[in-house]
């Protein structure tokens, strides 16, 4: 008797634990929302629309950028037609790019987002590696993969303290991530402190957390992370070398998918002169993006020519917050539309 009056005292305390534990970090909105972690998974359940994609669909791929800065809901009430979301948070687009092209027959309309240090800069290899990762999931995911992620959907939906990435960011909640919160000692040189700063909804739209923008002490430590290595990647005398074999990728895929009427349009999205300054010394835009335009032959918006796409300031210097993200993709889409590479369907 006292052994089974022990076990339900047991997990009476480990029930009301969990309870205080969620009610804790429900209490932080601004920095933790309860949402299906946006990991290959999820990823791959939306790559497998593709498949049966006309060429009257959208897929947009690019990286964090091209997430938080584009809104597909507003992108539907706009044109018409609620875009594929295949950008890849803290992944180049080449690989996923190469994927569409030979694996599917899909002919319609590339929004190909462009963050010129994560798709051409030193390390774009083990970047694109990673990607491959999302990929291969894709095409080797098990039944029982499949099932264990219908059942955790319910679970990831309404659980804050379920909230993690693959990303594997500083304030995540897991107990790695909150293991390494803990500071012991100096034995080794602190690593770069990455934090998650948003939250994805079920079509994969990246929503920037409000405290970036009311709270500048938050967004001053994702600046700081940034700052931890953007000035340490070498200028483009240095590494001009490995440019021309990358741009040659994703011209080959283009070509190919041009030639069977698929069309692609490119986006440089905006970033603060705090990062863009890097971006000019690494990557100069008349020796790179001036090149890959080029040689890609297809529509291409860069920020710096256009008002719409550089009026607004970025809390962490690089992405949109989310109700800048709305007017920016309503701009976009009204001027894709005006330049008739795309077309109204309501």
């Amino acid at each position: 008797m006292n052994l089974k009056q022990s076990f339900l005292v047991a997990v009476l305390l480990g029930l009301m634990g969990l309870v205080a534990w969620e009610m804790y970090w429900r209490s932080k909105p601004d920095y933790y929302r309860a949402n299906l972690e946006d990991d290959r998974y999820l990823w791959a359940e939306h790559r497998a629309k593709v498949e049966s994609a006309t060429e009257k669909d959208i897929v947009i791929i690019g990286s964090s950028r091209t997430g938080f800065d584009f809104n597909t809901h507003v992108w539907e009430e706009t044109q018409g037609i609620k875009p594929i979301n295949l950008s890849t948070n803290g992944k180049p687009p080449l690989v996923f790019f190469e994927d569409i092209v030979e694996n599917t027959d899909f002919n319609g309309t590339l929004i190909l987002g462009i963050t010129p240090l994560l798709c051409f800069s030193p390390g774009v290899e083990q970047r694109n590696l990673e990607a491959k990762m999302w990929i291969d999931h894709y095409y080797d995911q098990t039944y029982a993969q499949k099932l264990g992620f219908w059942v955790s959907k319910p679970l990831e939906r309404h659980l804050v303290m379920l909230t993690s990435s693959e990303l594997k960011f500083y304030n995540d909640l897991d107990l790695k991530a909150l293991v390494n919160t803990i500071s012991i000692g100096e034995r080794v040189p602190p690593a770069p402190k990455f934090l998650n700063f948003g939250y994805n909804d079920e079509d994969r739209n990246l929503i920037m957390f409000s405290s970036m923008v009311s709270n500048p002490e938050f967004a001053k430590k994702v600046q700081n992370a940034w700052n931890s290595f953007l000035p340490h990647i070498p200028d483009y005398e240095i590494i001009k070398d490995v440019i021309p074999p990358i741009l040659k990728k994703y011209e080959v895929a283009a070509k190919k998918f041009k030639s069977r009427g698929g069309k692609i349009i490119l986006v440089r999205h905006k970033a603060e002169d705090n990062w863009n300054k890097h971006t000019k010394r690494i990557l100069p835009k008349t020796m790179v993006w001036d090149k890959f335009v080029e040689q890609m032959d297809c529509p291409a918006y860069h920020f710096e020519d256009y008002d719409f796409m550089s009026k607004y300031t970025l809390p962490d210097w690089s992405h949109m917050n989310a109700e800048d993200a709305k007017t920016y993709s309503k701009d976009l889409v009204n001027k894709l539309l005006k330049d008739n590479h795309l077309q109204k369907t309501n």
